[in-house]
């Protein structure tokens, strides 16, 4: 099933994405143009996702490290009308706009890719479960040459996704992705064991997240 997904930019995460450290602001020039950019930005955005659950041995035939019982596996876009916008802006020489287009889109695609994953923590939920941090082809010990096999399962040619002869995704604002179901909720398990696997995950405004406890005084 093919999701729509609301996506909210972030300027921290595009600072972020360019480079800046946490609290730090662009120069006042950089922040007009980011400024000028932001809505037709985000007017070119069309993010799409789609997911699907499969048993632990078709996860590991993908080359998934440690799939467990059941995995699920998805990918999201937001388009390639802002990619294109970024083709145009760098063959008219327009270099810093081109730049912070880009980066734009790389926290679109995250932002993308994280309301994804709340659908997915959602339909867990209901099923008393949750899910382990989503890991992708081309990171750790997975061999991004796997991701073919990862995008085979998925409606990709109504997401508009394609595959270049080197594995990387068509549009490149795209994330693929697959995640471990766990057993029970990080909500109901409570303490600071919830809080540790909370840590790891990198939904940030995630409903059942559950912070560590206070330190004892003294």
């Amino acid at each position: 099933m093919i999701h729509p997904l609301q996506v909210t930019l972030q300027r921290r995460e595009v600072h972020r994405t360019l480079g800046y450290r946490r609290g730090a602001r662009p120069r006042a020039r950089v922040a007009a143009r980011l400024d000028a950019l932001w809505l037709p930005a985000a007017d070119l955005l069309a993010p799409l996702g789609a997911f699907r659950w499969v048993d632990g041995e078709t996860a590991a035939g993908l080359g998934m490290p440690d799939p467990g019982a059941e995995v699920g596996v998805g990918a999201c876009t937001i388009g390639g009308a802002l990619e294109a916008a970024v083709e145009r802006r760098s063959g008219r020489g327009e270099v810093l706009d081109a730049l912070l287009l880009d980066a734009i889109g790389s926290a679109a695609a995250e932002a993308a890719a994280d309301a994804h994953a709340r659908i997915l923590c959602a339909e867990l939920s209901a099923r008393g479960r949750h899910r382990a941090p989503r890991v992708s082809p081309g990171y750790g010990r997975w061999d991004v040459a796997r991701q073919p096999d990862l995008l085979a399962l998925l409606p990709t040619r109504e997401l508009g996704i394609g595959l270049t002869a080197g594995s990387m995704m068509v549009p490149r604002k795209s994330v693929s992705f697959a995640v471990r179901v766990l057993e029970g909720r990080p909500a109901a398990a409570g303490g600071r064991r919830a809080a540790e696997r909370c840590a790891g995950c990198e939904l940030r405004d995630c409903a059942f997240r559950r912070e560590a406890p206070a330190a004892p005084a003294g």
